[in-house]
């Protein structure tokens, strides 16, 4: 607001602003007017933003009671940046049209307004200035920043570049390096780290809007746009430092599209064009990454994450989480206590003997520690997370627990005793949960008096390392259960998922058919290293082979040993099994049985040697053996059959998912797959690969020619089981019919045919009719 001392020779326009604008102006006493960007909650330049701005700001710089010019950010933020749902408009728009219209530039005449002001301009940095946000920062002559603050430029993560000046601006206040580092990799510098690379010109040791005040009362104009990129950043990137900051960003993600478009306008900044020539460069390259599909898909991940949280019939506030019962010590219940530990929240971790609960605490104690032997821990840290963890033998502990999460091994009838003893020692309202991969989660309820304080929490090993969570509703659990079961995924920030309770889940579910498939195009003829090198070249972290090996081969061979029935199939296993059954018999489980007679620390299908691994020449003689009684003759097989037969029963197994109703919508199980099964971010998501990468058509039409030889195959020859993995879903079926449909943007084809679907189709899950 404006003080009544200040009110004399004001040009007509309206004086008093309602904070509640995107920008709002003030002038204080001292003759400095404040822009504070207001649109919560991350003050992200949508299009209300940005107009807003250019309205008011130069009412600052005509004013002739404003001697300078401070811009800042509402509440804890400075800028989030971009508004990221508007570049689903921008693409929708298309190439021509968006010529004529461009989006960005209206950002780009925001920069070159505040640049330009004959005032002097400091960006007074609150809080996190982050892409746009961090070039808005850059437009201003200086830049003071809070202790809190720091600048960044992730736009990377999304498969594009900082597309409003970023990249012409940066190079002429900070070295190349530090430079490459922040737009190529996506690190963001603290405010400390910032003012050393000549990013910010100050941190205040006060309020960072009396500092920035200050600083622009006492300091001339000066644009960035005037400014020479330094010599040395000329030298740098004229002796190949650009290729090996290059090298070093391809390397950590060999399919981003982004950090080759980043060089270029790199090169543009560091060569003798002028500042608006490499905005040229800058435009013409943003505009070729926001309508690749690379950058669709990682966009699409970034919007998933939001919605994820948004459960369907899920509407009630979650239950406070003060303290946390653990049951189970070992690798994964000691991972869950350190997830809410490092949240703050106290754990009582509970094991039934205690040499079981020493060797936890102490696995624990070790990881930590080994954190504050590298400095990522401070010793103070370190003693107060250990002070947090109660071990415990006594279920009586469990008393005053808000919520209980059982880690006990994968037995039934373990699971349905322990989950009576935690009824009988804790309060009525304390949440019980199970981290089963496999069992039947209504069954294990059923036991408890109230099953609806009951729900699933499938945590991905190493827990305190892995990013997924499913949550899983079972057919009792209460909406006032499942919608604290979200909250805590999002306290110790889990990507979570809501799914329903079938086998295996959403993640382990699709990934049978996958694994099954890897294990059948080997005895046909592939070799183990072809198959994991076609996995991999597609993008996954791992190929199926070598996740065999770490996960252990064992896993299922002791299911189907307790089952009774060695040829046992079901949604969360599938043969052939003649190869792997063997190495079990032999104890050659993978990575976890090290055979000290031929010094490997590992042998499953490879033997494992430190980091390297080779397929054991024993397993290869084995594999003729087992095609020989199979009666198979190995014949060629193409990477591109490898990675149909891979990935399109296991999309198909996501549509079968979404159509049975166990999971809301398709992103749900795109997030799963990026952040559980190492599915590579810039394909989106097996459903997004599959709607913009492939086609439906298409994987429908090869889904038939497999299914016709599978069937082939196990009715023929009758040492093969059957297989149902390649019919096609009903709701894959009808997406095809519906292929080259425009939908709405930021919608999927999938989930606007899904709607429909479900109006006329009964699915057994909880979603079906959501």
């Amino acid at each position: 607001s404006f003080c009544a001392s200040n009110c004399q020779g004001f040009p007509p326009f309206p004086r008093f602003h309602s904070s509640a604008m995107p920008a709002a102006i003030s002038v204080r006493p001292d003759g400095v007017g404040v822009i504070t960007m207001n649109s919560p909650p991350v003050n992200s330049l949508g299009t209300e933003l940005v107009t807003s701005f250019k309205q008011e700001f130069p009412k600052l710089v005509q004013d002739p009671q404003v001697k300078a010019i401070v811009v800042t950010g509402q509440g804890a933020m400075f800028c989030g940046g971009a508004e990221i749902t508007e570049f689903a408009v921008m693409v929708a728009m298309g190439p021509e049209k968006m010529k004529e219209n461009n989006p960005v530039a209206a950002l780009s005449e925001m920069m070159d307004m505040i640049d330009a002001s004959p005032k002097t301009t400091v960006a007074a940095l609150n809080g996190p200035a982050l892409g746009g946000g961090a070039e808005v920062s850059l437009a201003c002559h200086y830049r003071v920043a809070s202790d809190k603050a720091s600048v960044g430029f992730p736009e990377v993560n999304l498969g594009l570049l900082p597309g409003a000046q970023g990249t012409q601006r940066l190079p002429r206040v900070a070295p190349l390096p530090t430079a490459m580092q922040m737009i190529l990799q996506g690190k963001p510098l603290k405010a400390d780290a910032a003012r050393k690379n000549g990013i910010v010109d100050a941190v205040a040791k006060k309020d960072v809007i009396e500092e920035a005040a200050e600083w622009a009362l006492s300091h001339p104009p000066a644009p960035i746009s005037k400014r020479e990129v330094p010599k040395t950043n000329r030298f740098m990137a004229s002796a190949g430092g650009l290729e090996a900051g290059l090298n070093t960003a391809v390397n950590a993600a060999p399919l981003m599209i982004a950090p080759r478009a980043i060089i270029k306008c790199f090169e543009a900044a560091c060569s003798h064009k002028s500042f608006r020539e490499g905005l040229q460069v800058e435009m013409e390259q943003f505009t070729n990454l926001v309508f690749s599909v690379e950058s669709a898909a990682l966009r699409h991940l970034f919007l998933s994450e939001r919605l994820a949280q948004k459960v369907p019939g899920i509407d009630e506030k979650p239950m406070p989480l003060k303290k946390i019962g653990i049951l189970g010590a070992g690798l994964m219940g000691g991972g869950i206590a350190m997830c809410f530990i490092q949240k703050g929240v106290p754990v009582v971790l509970k094991d039934a003997k205690q040499e079981w609960l020493d060797g936890g605490v102490k696995k624990i104690e070790s990881l930590w520690g080994g954190q504050a032997k590298k400095g990522r821990l401070s010793k103070e840290k370190f003693q107060q997370y250990m002070s947090m963890l109660k071990p415990t033998l006594d279920y009586a502990d469990f008393k005053d627990v808000d919520m209980v999460i059982e880690a006990v091994p994968e037995i039934m009838d373990l699971k349905k005793e322990v989950f009576l003893d935690i009824e009988k020692n804790t309060k009525p309202d304390c949440l019980i949960c199970t981290n089963t991969s496999g069992l039947n989660i209504d069954d294990i309820a059923a036991v408890l008096k109230d099953p609806s304080r009951v729900m699933g929490t499938h945590f991905f090993s190493p827990a305190n390392v892995m990013q997924l969570l499913e949550n899983v509703r079972t057919a009792k659990s209460s909406v006032k259960t499942l919608a604290t079961g979200m909250a805590m995924g999002k306290l110790i920030n889990k990507k979570c998922v809501m799914v329903g309770n079938c086998d295996g889940f959403v993640g382990n579910r699709m990934i049978a058919p996958y694994a099954g498939e890897a294990k059948m195009l080997w005895e046909e003829g592939g070799t183990v290293e072809q198959i994991d090198k076609a996995a991999t070249a597609f993008g996954m972290a791992m190929g199926p082979m070598a996740l065999g090996d770490l996960v252990g081969q064992e896993l299922f061979w002791k299911q189907r040993k307790a089952a009774g029935d060695m040829n046992k199939q079901t949604k969360t296993y599938f043969g052939p099994y003649e190869l792997t059954d063997w190495l079990c018999e032999l104890g050659r489980f993978g990575m976890k049985t090290p055979d000290p007679s031929i010094k490997a620390n590992g042998r499953g299908i490879f033997i494992h040697r430190g980091r390297d691994k080779t397929v054991d020449p024993e397993v290869v003689a084995k594999l003729d053996e087992v095609r020989k009684a199979k009666g198979v003759t190995p014949r060629p097989v193409s990477d591109e059959e490898i990675v149909e037969r891979l990935f399109y029963p296991l999309i198909n197994e996501g549509f079968k998912i979404l159509e049975e109703g166990f999971v809301a919508r398709s992103s749900d199980i795109d997030l799963a797959y990026i952040y559980g099964y190492g599915f590579p971010p810039s394909k989106g998501g097996p459903m997004f690969f599959a709607e913009n990468y492939v086609g439906f058509q298409k994987i429908l039409e090869r889904l038939k020619v497999y299914d016709a030889q599978a069937k082939e195959r196990y009715t023929k020859n009758s040492a093969y089981l059957p297989i149902d993995y390649f019919v096609p879903s009903k709701l894959l079926e009808a997406c095809a019919a519906k292929q080259g449909t425009k939908v709405f943007p930021g919608q999927t084809l999938i989930d606007v045919v899904l709607k429909d679907f479900r109006k006329s189709h009964d699915g057994a899950g909880p979603f079906s009719k959501l």
